[in-house]
């Protein structure tokens, strides 16, 4: 049996070309498949598409990194889906480009393996365009971030272990904020801790998902550039923690926890904790302010970052707004109160928003976000590596036929505890229920699942460490055989004992080829696309006839 597949007409409008080509001026010239550019004092390189960078002449910044004559980075940008990565000149001993003066040369060279697919004409996989410095000013980060982050970096350089978390509504720009921080702070840590508790829009995992990482590289990009095995991680299997605030919560500590008490070095005799930068969700009204607050008061930063809107209905209080008033003031954090990505892009005019060199590209829906973290996650489960992957529709139907051909994982299915999160499955369904879902392979905690084996029961407030995401691509009922698709390294897949099953669903793009058909795309109902039974939304915005004003 192979894995069937179903098509999502709502990728066709998301995965169009983004913006024209970009022009590549007199100072940039290309040699056999590669580029040399060289930027005068202000000036910026726009790069776009996937590429290796390395500084042969000056200092360049990058998204808070700093690269030094030699160094190298390999990059990936999306003009679309995070907009191009800046790449400007920084004068010496400058830690944060304010003021740029001098000249930098880079080599810019296509990945190994960009043959394969995204590679221009002229076989190059990257785009570049130099921007002057006479528009750079409206393209850098705003001055308040960047003042915020090297108040924290020095901080770091002090001989601290800041802890700094990121907070605000949702499309503030939490995430591009976070990514400055970790290459900031990389600077003067050789790892810095990710705490990612934002289960519905992940940076370094799939969706679903809330985890730990410990970093020695830098982040560029939107988070479907960079997924990677997670130092630890539990599975939520829910966009929101609103079904289950409980084990969400009990999540998040456990893996403060093990920050805690496993992240450390010692050095002369004293323990040594990496930064600690933590990712939050952008649900702060009812329930989800409660729960972020819980977070806060868990994770006790030493510094928070609150991205404020121009509407106050949208922005957190003020202040220490989740400790009580009685907490002493050596105990409180530092709160710096920002622009949100919003409030600086009202600044900017329209001008400067739409060109195809700004850091600030349009803002795209959260689900075709997810959708092509998806795609990146297939593409791992079919041994491919992320960055040679373009983002058009196409790259769905080859994913989805990969997905259908690679072969999987066979495992008996008495090898494990099967749980199911928003249901309870009777036990004679549990193969069919399985059959073509997304599982989280997980480590049971102690003996909370002992005699729930394969039965289908609900899921307890039990924290399990989350060892990877597997697709189960079918199922063979007489001899009781599980086929499961995974990039988890086969190592830790031996120890999972447990099937965790949530309500995450691939997009439906990779759950059809042209060659197989799906007979159920999914346990749950259809809300969205085809027609079904489905839960109806709330729609608070819209006025009833009686109540609208008469004319």
């Amino acid at each position: 049996m192979l894995f069937e597949l179903n098509l999502c007409r709502d990728l066709v409008r998301l995965l169009g070309h983004a913006s024209s080509d970009y022009m590549v001026v007199s100072t940039c010239r290309r040699i056999h498949g590669h580029s040399q550019v060289t930027l005068q004092a202000g000036e910026a390189a726009a790069l776009t598409g996937r590429a290796t960078v390395t500084v042969t002449m000056g200092t360049a910044w990058l998204s808070g990194k700093v690269l030094a004559p030699g160094a190298s980075a390999s990059l990936s940008a999306d003009a679309k889906f995070g907009g191009p990565l800046h790449i400007e000149a920084l004068p010496d001993q400058q830690q944060v480009p304010l003021a740029a003066t001098g000249c930098v040369k880079l080599d810019i060279e296509s990945t190994a393996d960009d043959h394969l697919e995204g590679s221009q004409a002229d076989g190059r996989s990257y785009k570049v365009q130099l921007v002057p410095s006479v528009q750079m000013a409206s393209r850098r980060y705003p001055q308040h971030w960047l003042q915020a982050t090297e108040d924290i970096v020095q901080s770091g350089r002090e001989g601290g272990s800041p802890s700094v978390a990121v907070v605000g509504s949702k499309g503030v720009g939490k995430s591009t904020l976070a990514r400055l921080l970790v290459n900031s702070l990389l600077e003067v840590s050789p790892v810095v801790a990710f705490l990612d508790t934002d289960s519905g829009q992940s940076e370094l995992t799939v969706p679903g998902l809330v985890s730990l990482t410990l970093l020695d590289k830098p982040l560029f990009g939107p988070a479907h550039m960079h997924m990677q095995q997670p130092t630890k991680s539990h599975f939520i299997g829910d966009l929101s923690p609103q079904s289950n605030p409980l084990h969400y919560l009990s999540s998040i500590r456990s893996l403060h926890e093990w920050y805690w008490n496993h992240s450390g070095t010692t050095k002369d005799g004293e323990t040594v904790r990496p930064p600690l930068v933590i990712n939050t969700h952008g649900w702060i009204k009812g329930l989800g302010f409660e729960l972020l607050a819980q977070v806060l008061e868990s994770t006790c930063p030493s510094h928070v970052l609150q991205l404020d809107t121009n509407n106050a209905n949208s922005s957190l209080p003020p202040c220490v707004w989740w400790l009580p008033e009685d907490v002493q003031s050596h105990q409180r954090p530092a709160v710096y109160q920002l622009p949100s990505v919003g409030a600086v892009q009202q600044g900017m005019g329209n001008d400067v928003q739409d060109s195809p060199v700004s850091s600030w590209a349009p803002r795209q829906p959260p689900s075709e976000q997810r959708a092509l973290q998806w795609l990146a996650f297939a593409r791992q489960c079919t041994g491919h590596h992320l960055n040679s992957c373009s983002w058009e529709l196409p790259a769905f139907a080859t994913a989805a036929d990969d997905l259908a051909c690679s072969p999987p994982y066979r495992v008996p299915v008495s090898h494990f505890n099967v749980i199911f999160h928003e249901a309870s499955i009777a036990a004679p369904q549990v193969l069919q229920a399985l059959s073509g879902s997304l599982v989280a392979l997980t480590k049971a905690a102690g003996d909370a699942l002992a005699g729930n084996k394969h039965a289908g029961a609900a899921a307890t407030t039990a924290v399990s460490e989350c060892l990877g995401i597997g697709i189960v691509r079918s199922v063979d009922p007489v001899k009781q055989l599980l086929y499961i698709l995974t990039p988890t390294p086969f190592e830790l897949l031996q120890q999972a004992t447990t099937l965790e099953v949530g309500k995450l669903e691939l997009p439906l793009a990779l759950l059809q080829t042209s060659t197989f058909l799906s007979p159920y795309i999914s346990v749950w109902s259809i809300t969205a696309d085809g027609t079904g039974a489905g839960v109806m939304k709330a729609r608070n915005t819209l006025l009833r006839n009686r109540l609208k004003p008469k004319q």
